[in-house]
């Protein structure tokens, strides 16, 4: 075991570094100090006031007057900044109760809370209270500030000291991802290597992942590599671990190793789409064109509407021409390809800002156009022909009818030789025609590339014979003809078009009204109803934000909103599902973790993060998402049974049976899983109670 060997600290810098933070803690302590004659007393009936606890005590109401008179009678400059710096004075004196008094009374008022937390974690932990005590100040210090590293750091060696080695290391960890300090980490890498013993190999797995992130951050590479693949050898299911080893690779160049780990992880899950377009960049990288097309194709065949794997391959071949990427991307070469495909592609540049490509695209969008119309007139000028034929064959039988003379013969000689002319004449000008509309092609306005991509909206099923249809057009009507137009004006044609169910013409109106009176919230929340109405969740939702933004009282775009997010929220639990049950963990991790940010206080989401954290052995993770979805729902009972079973695999068996027994006390509906939890608390409770 090359990494678990000794690695001290230099002990003469660290111990200069402690001398230094007690002289600036003394010099702070001293700044903060109230200038009172009074302090002794002050600070005894803070003492008192904590003990006492009960504020609705008359006892507790005289000392609070008392302690009032005296902050007064002394002129104290008693703002929470000072209030909390002289916390920091108790603490060092050990009246370790007046600070708790302050601290508390500082939490109510919301100044610093989870600095306050923080301290009065540190008071307990000094006071020699239980390790629950502790834990819960910490927890709360990072409910209410998940950024306080020092806190996290706290948090985690209080559980390592408990012996709890999964989640001390699983904070651990989040300290190494979110701090750039060289101390702290050279600290948490002496930590790991002298003072845990690992009690299986998932914990050996993990601390060799910590030592691993430790190592990068210390620009340690070759270090960091062997402590991940050690970690790999101790535990080989570890998918994100595997995932990230890989992508370390490829982004330090060493595509041979990516590709062999992304081959590795493909050879156990097929179906992983999102390692399969890793590994096709890095093909497409080192110049294997033939392997990153094998590896999009095989994306396509899992995920035909995949946008990732369509671009990588017109990446590939952005050298052939519109119809030829097509013909690639659908593996057919006597694939023919509609105007819709070349602008929904086009639309699928536009979103990738390769703004070069869509223009080759509703280049050729407009080209199809062209040559429709033109196949489209070639009947009509046949049948003209044809009708020309005729005609002239009629006039030749009548002229064979009359009796002939060498004059006539003449002039038919001579219409005959007259007749082809008119079309010579067309066919000169035709060429010219063709040459300017080709000009006219290579430049595409704005408003013209709107109308292409315009075409490509949802189509909406409407009855436009229908009477109320009519009806409703004879009253949009009357309103376009008002000139000139005002905000009330386009919003009532916007209202009459969503009547007619003319959705995108009610948002092109709703828009207009919008130029004239940009501050109106009602309008953004009209437009985010019309586009719920098109099942544009996300589009949605950003006018409805706008809308709280104009007037946070708009009740109707609060709850709207609320509705919105849900929809969002249910997506994005469905898309993460579908990958879940194909054992697609990396995006199913990634869709859900992209959720979170936006959706961080969603119960749901941290629920089936968890259930991916499950999957990928990573428990302390699972456990501590699993956690904050009750804290976020206290009702949703199957946080408390995964809860439960997380804690089990741990081997925390007292932990699982508070689980298994909050579980039962929501009343869950499904009664083969009740059966199985009152199995397991009665199996448990023998061995507690």
């Amino acid at each position: 075991m090359f990494l678990f060997k000794n690695k001290f600290l230099n002990f003469n810098k660290r111990l200069l570094t402690l001398l230094f933070s007690l002289l600036l803690f003394a010099a702070n302590t001293n700044a903060a100090e109230f200038n009172s004659k009074n302090i002794e007393e002050i600070d005894s009936l803070r003492n008192e006031l904590f003990c006492l606890g009960d504020k609705n005590s008359s006892y507790y109401k005289r000392t609070k007057q008392k302690l009032d008179k005296l902050i007064q009678k002394d002129n104290l400059d008693y703002t929470p900044q000072n209030r909390f710096d002289d916390c920091l004075r108790l603490i060092n004196n050990q009246k370790f109760y007046s600070a708790s008094y302050e601290l508390n009374e500082l939490i109510l008022s919301g100044y610093e809370v989870s600095k306050c937390y923080e301290l009065l974690g540190d008071i307990s932990n000094k006071t020699k209270k239980s390790a629950s005590k502790i834990a819960f100040y910490y927890k709360e210090a990072l409910k209410a500030d998940k950024s306080n590293i020092s806190v996290e750091y706290k948090l985690s060696k209080l559980y390592l000291r408990e012996n709890k080695n999964v989640l001390g290391i699983e904070h651990l960890r989040n300290v190494i991802k979110n701090t750039t300090d060289r101390d702290i980490l050279c600290e948490i890498q002496e930590i790991i290597l002298n003072h845990i013993t690992p009690q299986n190999r998932f914990e050996a797995n993990n601390l060799y992942e910590a030592l691993g992130w430790i190592y990068l951050k210390l620009d340690c590479y070759n270090d960091a590599y062997r402590a991940f693949e050690r970690a790999l050898e101790l535990n080989p299911d570890d998918i994100f671990l595997k995932y990230y080893l890989a992508d370390l690779y490829y982004s330090k160049k060493q595509n041979n190793e990516a590709i062999n780990i992304y081959t590795m992880i493909i050879d156990e899950n097929p179906l992983d789409s999102q390692i399969r377009l890793s590994k096709a960049k890095i093909s497409s990288n080192i110049g294997d064109i033939n392997s990153a097309y094998k590896e999009y194709l095989e994306i396509l065949s899992l995920n035909p509407d995949s946008s990732s794997a369509k671009y990588g391959i017109y990446k590939l071949f952005n050298n052939l021409s519109a119809d030829e990427i097509l013909k690639k991307i659908y593996k057919d070469n006597n694939y023919t390809p509609k105007k819709e495909d070349y602008l929904q592609f086009a639309l699928l540049l536009k979103n990738k800002n390769d703004f070069e490509g869509e223009d080759k695209f509703l280049q050729r969008a407009k080209a199809f156009d062209k040559k429709e119309e033109s196949i489209k007139e070639q009947p009509k000028k046949e049948q003209i022909e044809k009708e020309e034929i005729k005609k002239e064959t009629k006039e030749i039988k009548k002229e064979e009818q009359k009796p002939q003379t060498p004059k006539k013969e003449v002039n038919q000689t001579q219409n005959k030789e007259q007749k082809p002319k008119p079309p010579q004449k067309k066919q000169e000008k035709a060429p010219q025609k063709k040459q300017i509309n080709k000009q006219q092609n290579n430049k595409l306005t704005k408003k013209q590339e709107e109308k292409i991509l315009k075409e490509i909206r949802k189509p909406l099923k409407i009855d436009k014979t229908s009477k109320k249809y009519l009806e409703f057009k004879k009253v949009v009507d009357k309103y376009k003809a008002i000139e000139p137009k005002d905000k009330l004006t386009y919003i009532a044609i916007a209202n009459t078009y969503k009547l007619m169910g003319e959705l995108y013409l009610a948002i092109d109106n709703y828009n207009n009204a919008l130029k004239i009176e940009p501050t109106d919230s009602d309008i953004q929340y009209n437009l985010g109803l019309t586009y719920m109405e098109l099942n544009e969740f996300k589009i949605a939702k950003v006018h409805l934000e706008k809308a709280i933004n104009l007037n946070p009282q708009n009740q109707k775009a609060i709850n709207l909103l609320s509705f919105v997010n849900q929809k969002l929220v249910t997506n994005i639990v469905n898309e993460a599902y579908s990958k879940f049950e194909k054992e697609q963990y990396i995006p199913a991790f990634q869709i859900l973790e992209n959720g979170i940010k936006e959706y961080p206080k969603n119960a749901q989401l941290y629920y089936y993060r968890a259930l991916v954290f499950g999957k990928m052995n990573r428990n302390a993770a699972q456990i501590i998402d699993l956690q904050k979805s009750i804290e976020l729902d206290p009702s949703y009972y199957m946080s408390y049974y995964q809860l439960g079973l997380a804690y089990e695999k741990i081997k925390d068996e007292r932990s699982a049976l508070v689980a298994y027994e909050r579980f039962l006390s929501i009343e869950p509906d499904e009664k083969d899983l009740i059966k199985e939890v009152q199995q397991k608390v009665m199996n448990l409770s023998k061995k507690y109670y």
